[in-house]
């Protein structure tokens, strides 16, 4: 090789090295929801590249709303029906359209649902209805295709305060966030193999609060649909239809939807020939069972058992209009028991029986799932039953009632379970100790008066009485913080 084939060697090495550095620092610096989060948005994305070619027969798309009211899992459970949820945080339908486009590149899905709720006003000063971030979320991990080029170029010219070059670089978008690295920047890989949720974004609370659903006659007034949402609903539909596939139009139940967005939808549907389900209709909301304060998380968003009453309801839906087949496919077979874990995940945290509790973090804390923090505070011994101590006991705790229970303003406990050992301590003395759990990670220092703190920030209630946090291995979250009021007769909890 002569001098000049031995330099273009070299310009190729350097460009080849220079690329990968780019890459690994696009990598790196792009923010990362991981799946570790309710909102686990770049683990939807990344995950679906991860899903066999052709094996997905339902698409869901929407906003956060269809996110936490589809659960691709609970689907295959009861009905047989491969599916994957592709909704994110304030999808527009700009975002939608050019993801459905995407994923039609590696799933041929027979059905589409499609959650309405920005086809409305929503941000209204912004160009796509919704803010940048949201649609940053969902097309920085979108594979590099004609598709990917598509949109880039449309999005800027829809929205001057968008760059092509951004997208392209995503350095020069994030720049900033050196800064704000964290350990979880350099899990990229990590978040390709955790996609069992497929898209889902489970909601455990319960907001309490009634809404009253509305009736389809009470009005014939339309709300009128953002003028480039209804473009791009067309184009969905226009897709849809080339491709042979079904699409449904749904609101699922939510206190943004209102009867004049139902009657403009509807007549959309119908000069379509398609399907709507609107679940806030006062007839199908009572079909299924609906309840806002123990099936809404905020009124907005569907919890667990929300959505599993909608989901159920789809797949009726989906088996008996549609005929989608029912299959068995080992990549939601093998997601089977974490979804029964995600289940009791979500339990958890509306268990207000003392009792109970230490019953359900025992199995967990067997499987090794949870690492479980106890601080006693205050007068907190004064009304511990028997049966509770007994249930303390059967987690590997040694606590005792003290002799004298005048002296609880000096007596101190508290008690750590995890990666399989038990550190504890009761006495007179307002000791503390410090460690770490998971393999030396993850920081912790606690109290015998109260206090747990979590890497470096305080996660316990503090209240008079046994406080108890618990932290989810998997996810590396604190799952629950509750305090049991041991110190009065009736043991109530609060959280």
């Amino acid at each position: 090789m002569g001098k000049h084939g031995r330099l273009i060697g070299k310009g190729i090495l350097f460009i080849a090295i220079l690329f990968t550095v780019i890459q690994l620092a696009y990598r790196v610096i792009v923010p990362k929801f991981f799946y570790q989060d309710i909102w686990g948005t770049s683990a939807t994305f990344v995950g679906f590249y991860q899903m066999e070619k052709d094996t997905v027969d339902v698409l869901f798309f929407g906003s956060s709303l269809s996110a936490t009211a589809y659960i691709p899992q609970e689907l295959y459970d009861s009905y047989g029906i491969a599916s994957y949820n592709l909704a994110c945080e304030q999808q527009n339908l700009v975002t939608t359209y050019f993801w459905l486009k995407e994923a039609l590149g590696y799933q041929s899905p027979e059905v589409v649902v499609l959650d309405c709720h920005l086809l409305f006003p929503y941000k209204t000063h912004e160009p796509l209805n919704s803010p940048e971030v949201s649609t940053r979320k969902a097309f920085d991990y979108m594979r590099w295709s004609g598709v990917k080029w598509e949109a880039v170029k449309t999005i800027c010219e829809l929205d001057e305060n968008q760059s092509k070059m951004s997208y392209y670089l995503p350095n020069i978008r994030y720049h900033n966030r050196w800064k704000d690295l964290n350990r979880e920047d350099f899990a990229f890989w990590e978040m390709r193999e955790h996609y069992e949720r497929k898209g889902y974004a489970p909601l455990p609370e319960a907001c309490g609060e009634g809404h009253e659903p509305f009736i389809a006659s009470a009005s014939a007034e339309e709300m009128e649909m953002v003028p480039l949402m209804k473009e791009y609903l067309d184009k969905i539909t226009d897709l849809c239809k080339q491709e042979g596939i079904s699409l449904v139009l749904t609101n699922v139940p939510s206190v943004v939807i209102s009867v004049e967005k139902y009657n403009a939808l509807q007549r959309y549907a119908n000069e379509h020939d398609l399907l709507f389900l609107d679940f806030n209709e006062k007839a199908l909301a009572e079909e299924i069972g609906f309840c806002y304060p123990t099936d809404s998380a905020d009124g907005a968003h569907l919890n667990l058992w929300g959505a599993q009453k909608v989901t159920d309801y789809i797949g009726q839906i989906l088996t008996d209009r549609y005929d989608v087949a029912a299959v068995s496919d080992e990549q939601w077979e093998s997601t089977k028991s974490y979804y029964e874990d995600l289940e009791k995940d979500c339990a958890l945290v509306h268990i207000t029986d003392i009792d109970e509790y230490l019953t359900a973090l025992k199995e967990e804390v067997e499987k090794d799932r949870y690492s479980v923090f106890l601080s006693g505070q205050g007068s907190y011994s004064l009304y511990l039953k028997e049966e509770t101590l007994s249930k303390m006991r059967e987690l590997g705790l040694e606590i005792t009632l003290q002799d004298d229970p005048t002296k609880e303003s000096f007596y101190c406990y508290y008690a750590v379970i995890a990666d399989g050992t038990v550190k504890e301590y009761i006495g007179y003395d307002e000791l503390n100790t410090n460690g770490t759990i998971r393999n030396g990670t993850i920081p912790y220092d606690i109290t015998g008066t109260g206090s747990i703190m979590i890497e470096e920030a305080e996660t316990s209630k503090r209240g008079d009485g046994i406080n108890i946090v618990v932290y989810h291995n998997a996810t590396k979250k604190v799952l629950d913080s509750v305090c049991f009021h041991t110190a009065e007769p009736e043991n109530a909890a609060s959280r």
